[in-house]
């Protein structure tokens, strides 16, 4: 039996989404990198232990090689619980990039005065993915090259990051020709 875990949000809110989406960071870089920094540790590790036995003498303290371990755990643990969510609903766009994130984000309809789907060059336009500043504004973006832009009533304007930019758009246009039947 297969079981789909819902997002905690979804618990508190009965509204239903229009589009809802989770992204998690699963890029192969990512934990390669990590099981480097492992794999260092495992190594240094094993010679320190190595070269205790046979010298007597201990180049990194014990404790050393306990925080750098503790520091990668935290990192990896960290890496595999981060999730970008997202859902447009009745209400407007809600959103949360976890860790940075404890809450969800809302932005109301009011506050929305563009909204479109758009490719975007992360590092170019943002500096890489995660939680980004820049001259174009808020980024929320887990991997990929598809967001939806958000310019708001204050002139302010924030990606969030999709994988699903077709869906999206589609939603986004029927939206408009909805708004625009009434």
């Amino acid at each position: 039996m297969v079981h789909i875990k819902e997002h905690p949000y979804q618990k508190k809110n009965q509204e239903t989404p229009y589009f809802m989406e989770v992204q998690r960071f699963r890029q192969t870089w990512i934990w390669v990198l990590l099981g480097a920094i492992l794999g260092t540790l495992l190594f240094l590790g094993a010679f320190q232990a190595i070269q205790l036995r046979v010298s007597g003498i201990h180049w990194l303290s014990t404790s050393s090689l306990l925080l750098m371990g503790g520091i990668w755990m935290v990192l990896a643990l960290l890496a595999y619980k981060a999730h970008l969510f997202t859902q447009i609903n009745e209400n407007g766009v809600h959103f949360q990039l976890f860790p940075f994130h404890l809450t969800i984000q809302r932005i109301t309809w009011a506050d929305i005065e563009e909204m479109y789907v758009r490719d975007y060059d992360a590092i170019a336009e943002y500096g890489g993915w995660g939680l980004k500043y820049s001259q174009q504004g808020k980024a929320y973006t887990i991997s990929g090259r598809y967001g939806v832009q958000l310019q708001l009533a204050d002139d302010q304007q924030v990606l969030i990051g999709t994988q699903r930019p077709i869906e999206l758009e589609k939603l986004i246009l029927q939206m408009r020709y909805n708004y625009e039947m009434q």
